[in-house]
């Protein structure tokens, strides 16, 4: 098929991964909301991947989908984190008492850091407090009967439980472009006689219109989890968006077949 198609494809999916994005913030609560108070962390991950979708768009948008999925990974484990957190109720309390305390340890960890390499003097007090917040997050968990904490399923059972499986590949390939093994350039290079050509760009709008379909569902999947939880109204106009951006990638799949 001719490449202007694919281009087209790609201009479409921008357009709509775009709308999609402001039909999940235009949908959201305004003012003050109510809630426990360890669920304020809850929140903060909805909104930590509405930004990570967006600068994935952003990067997208400059031609750069390798570094565009450094942004992706960590919101497909984010979204994963939410569907589990919206799956089992009876389970949320343990999940997130969890996640806050593996936070404040690495706090910890961080101030640890920085002291020894001299650019935190006052780092005791720091390390102090965080402890103090670890003796108060105990006994918020003691007073409201807070089972053990629990720890989040990994990434790949998670995958495999909520349908994402077919995209656990592309999740453990953005690994390598994080890291910066060889396989992160496995789209942005090219044989040539004699050598390879390394390219600054990656143009690509069928790989750049897949990803972008890749993100959109873990950003949707974060959106339709937490709005459960909180008992939002339903992203309504969002998910008119993502089954058009749904369709894109169908047709956009059937390029690669035989």
């Amino acid at each position: 098929m001719p490449p202007q198609d694919l281009s087209s494809i790609w201009t479409e999916v921008q357009a709509a991964s775009r709308k999609l994005l402001g039909d999940i913030k235009d949908n959201v609560p305004k003012g003050p909301i109510e809630m426990p108070t360890h669920y304020a962390h809850i929140l903060g991950m909805f909104w930590r991947s509405v930004r990570l979708y967006e600068g994935t768009l952003v990067l997208l948008g400059a031609q750069l989908p390798e570094e565009a999925m450094i942004l992706a990974r960590s919101l497909f484990e984010e979204s994963l984190q939410l569907r589990e957190l919206n799956t089992d109720e009876s389970k949320r309390d343990a999940l997130i008492l969890r996640w806050i305390n593996t936070s404040i340890n690495e706090k910890i960890g961080l101030i640890k850091t920085a002291e020894s390499f001299g650019i935190e003097p006052d780092g005791q007090a720091i390390l102090d407090k965080l402890c103090q917040d670890r003796l108060k997050l105990r006994r918020y968990a003691q007073r409201h009967n807070i089972a053990k904490p629990k720890a989040f399923l990994s990434p790949k059972d998670a995958a495999n439980q909520f349908g994402r499986g077919e995209d656990y590949w592309t999740y453990s390939w953005s690994h390598e472009a994080v890291h910066g093994s060889d396989a992160a350039w496995l789209f942005a290079r090219t044989e040539i006689r004699g050598g390879v050509a390394l390219h600054d760009r990656t143009k690509d709008p069928g790989l750049r219109a897949s990803f972008a379909a890749y993100a959109a569902e873990s950003v949707m999947d974060a959106a339709e989890a937490t709005s459960s939880i909180f008992q939002w109204e339903e992203f309504e106009s969002a998910k008119r968006t993502f089954h058009r951006i749904r369709e894109l990638k169908e047709v956009l799949d059937t390029y690669a077949d035989p």
